[in-house]
């Protein structure tokens, strides 16, 4: 009969208990990543602590100062994204409205047509000229000079 073997540790025995409650941020740190700061900076504050959260660090000046730095940083990349992928729809909503403009291209049949009506129309001034020696004698003199 087959046996079970298991290729890795057993994790329902690992300890997945939450950090101690002094190392977990609360909602009155919010105030600490605010304080002293423009209104224009509240994104970046507000991220910062949502990182802060995340990772359930108390707030400290340091640990503040690098979570703002890593929330600018994501806040930065985001909306270099954000702004290269609307860039990216507009050219391609422009491009689809110029071709939306451009009539049909003609097709195979059309040029075959448009082909022969050419080769018609040469075979009609060949033909005229040679019926009609004075005319290419006529256009020879003028070539000549």
């Amino acid at each position: 009969m087959a046996t079970t073997t298991t290729l890795g540790p057993d994790i329902s025995g690992q300890n997945n208990a939450a950090p101690p409650v002094s190392s977990i941020i609360t909602d009155n740190d919010l105030a600490r990543f605010m304080a002293g700061r423009p209104a224009t900076e509240r994104a970046v504050d507000l991220m910062a602590f949502a990182l802060a959260a995340e990772k359930r660090q108390a707030p400290s000046d340091e640990t503040i100062d690098r979570f703002r730095q890593e929330a600018a940083t994501a806040l930065s990349e985001y909306a270099f994204r954000y702004m290269h992928n609307a860039v990216e729809q507009i050219r391609r909503e422009a491009m689809a409205e110029q071709l939306s403009r451009l009539g049909r291209p003609p097709g195979f049949g059309t040029l075959l047509l448009a082909n022969l009506l050419a080769l018609a129309i040469a075979g009609l001034v060949a033909a005229w000229l040679v019926l009609h020696p004075a005319t290419l004698a006529g256009l020879a003199g003028l070539l000549s000079g």
